[in-house]
């Protein structure tokens, strides 16, 4: 009866929970006005919406994140994979000193779909992004 019950169960598992496929972090891009490492911005920088998108292409996931913040700022990035939440932060390593708003961006790639995983990215103390990868 036990073995019985205890099959019972398993199948029940199988049945009920989704799987959560493999999912790897692989590297962080920089773009936007990130590229410019703590260089004064000449050009005009028009402000973008803050914020974070994601894609799947060819089985792989790309977060990207976009924020406004003042100019010639240098950020540090790190990125962690906790069962089936993604955890980025996104740190000010030297805070910008340029009288203009720039938008920063970057894209952080996943070998993985890192479909029905959640995600939460933050940029420093102020800004918190959370959401749910749907295919």
């Amino acid at each position: 009866m036990k073995k019985l019950f205890f099959l019972i169960l398993l199948i029940a598992a199988f049945i009920c929970c989704e799987r959560i496929g493999d999912l790897k972090f692989s590297e962080a891009i920089p773009g936007g006005c990130a590229l410019n490492k703590g260089a004064s911005v000449k050009s005009s920088q028009l402000p973008g919406i803050n914020g974070v998108t994601y894609t799947i292409l060819n089985g792989n996931l790309d977060l990207l994140a976009g924020f406004n913040a003042t100019c010639c700022g240098e950020y540090s990035t790190s990125s962690d994979i906790k069962g089936d939440s993604i955890i980025i932060k996104i740190l000010t390593t030297k805070i910008g000193d340029c009288n203009c708003i720039c938008y920063y961006t970057y894209n952080f790639k996943f070998i993985g779909t890192g479909e029905n995983f959640k995600y939460r990215v933050s940029v420093d103390n102020y800004l918190t992004f959370k959401g749910e990868i749907k295919h």
